[in-house]
């Protein structure tokens, strides 16, 4: 499968690559507005909220590997924030949160480096061991290997992927396919099994 260079992922997005040996990212697609090429949501106390990384202005049809984070506000700040508030009494954020505070700390030019970096992390931290790969894929000579992921609507999931539940800090009911920092922080050394187990189908 080809995947986009998503930022924090999300769990199905997460639940697709750990069938394959080696990741694709395709930089050469089309950049999406308000799609997970810049979102990521998490649960916070409240509501489920969106963690939103700003990018320059670019024309129309620009391919994502030449887009620019806007690094004129403090945007990891608030994001890191937030993350701190929805999860610090989770049971494995003091043992997972130093290792994403460099998504935080530097201040990355292009998009596709800071979401390399953060699928990086989360590989680490679930302790899988793949390759990751960027290049430039032709959708006319992969169009059926091509994967995407509706920041729309986050429930509008593959049929490949059923969410498995597992306890959350806020709310009454469970909130599915966020950000992987959410079941990542919520069950630890668990999360690889649960990633697994939310796999209905062969993709």
């Amino acid at each position: 499968m080809i995947f986009s260079s998503n930022f924090l992922p999300c769990l199905a997005y997460m639940t697709a690559i750990l069938e394959e040996s080696e990741i694709k990212i395709n930089i050469g697609e089309q950049y999406r507005k308000q799609s997970y090429r810049t979102r990521a949501n998490v649960l916070g106390p409240h509501q489920v909220e969106t963690l939103t990384v700003p990018i320059q202005k670019a024309p129309n049809n620009e391919m994502i590997k030449e887009i620019k984070i806007d690094n004129r506000e403090n945007w990891q700040k608030p994001i890191s924030k937030t993350i701190q508030n929805s999860y610090k009494k989770s049971p494995y954020y003091e043992y997972y949160e130093y290792l994403f505070q460099p998504l935080f700390e530097k201040h990355y030019t292009y998009l596709i480096d800071l979401n390399h970096k953060s699928l990086t992390i989360c590989l680490e931290v679930l302790k899988i061991n793949k390759t990751i790969c960027q290049a430039e894929f032709s959708y006319f000579e992969n169009k059926n290997d091509f994967i995407s992921f509706n920041a729309k609507n986050r429930l509008d999931f593959p049929s490949f992927y059923e969410p498995i539940e597992y306890f959350q800090n806020f709310g009454n009911k469970f909130e599915p396919n966020l950000s992987v920092i959410d079941l990542l922080f919520s069950k630890g050394p668990e999360s690889v099994q649960i990633l697994k187990s939310s796999k209905n189908s062969v993709i």
